[in-house]
């Protein structure tokens, strides 16, 4: 077993960021919610066309899978 020492914060090694930040840039980024209702509604409307997309929610986190995939090679 090999130990790496990551930075405090690095979200480049956590491959959910990728798509939080994807989800937030489609579903809420500089929109206005007149209720928190319309947001829960926009917010699940997004989840669930990642849901309904494999192939999105690997390109939202394809730098995380290249790199992934070149260690797993080594």
């Amino acid at each position: 077993m090999t130990v790496h020492q990551l930075p405090r914060y690095s979200p480049e090694f956590n491959p959910l960021e990728f798509l939080w930040r994807n989800l937030k840039k489609q579903a809420t980024h500089l929109r206005y919610f007149p209720t928190f209702d319309k947001l829960i509604e926009k917010v699940d409307s997004k989840l669930r066309y990642f849901a309904g997309l494999p192939s999105a929610i690997k390109g939202v986190m394809g730098r995380y899978c290249e790199t992934l995939g070149a260690e797993a090679a080594a």
